[in-house]
This record gives structure tokens, C-alpha cells and sequence, in this order.
């Protein structure tokens, strides 16, 4: 099963996914899911779900 999710990576594990993960490396990530929410240039308000990413396993 695959799971397509926009993930946001802080701390030490930026350097670790710049290294080491590529587009279609199977990981595992755990975290806490936030929402958030922006007004692009013609003022129509856009939402996003991300996962904020404390813990990251590699295959």
C-alpha cells in the first residue's frame, strides 16, 4: 500500500534525508499530523495536511 503525504523534517534528520532518501525509498515516519492553511496572490485561501516528523525509518 502506498501513502503519499507532504512531510515537514527538522533537527538532525534533515541531513540524513538530503543524504540518503530518494524519490521512491520506502521509509517509515512517525510524527504528529498538523493542518495549516495560506491566501495565495488572488487572495483564494488554500489548506494543507503535513506530517511533522520526530522519527524516520529506513528500508
Amino acid at each position: 500500500m502506498v501513502f503519499i503525504h507532504n512531510s515537514v523534517v527538522r533537527g538532525g534528520l534533515v541531513k540524513v534525508v538530503e543524504d540518503y532518501v530518494t524519490k521512491g525509498k520506502e521509509i517509515a515516519i512517525e510524527g504528529k499530523l498538523t493542518n495549516r492553511s495560506w491566501d495565495d496572490k488572488e487572495g483564494k485561501k488554500h489548506y494543507t495536511t503535513e506530517i511533522i516528523c520526530n522519527e524516520l525509518l529506513m528500508f
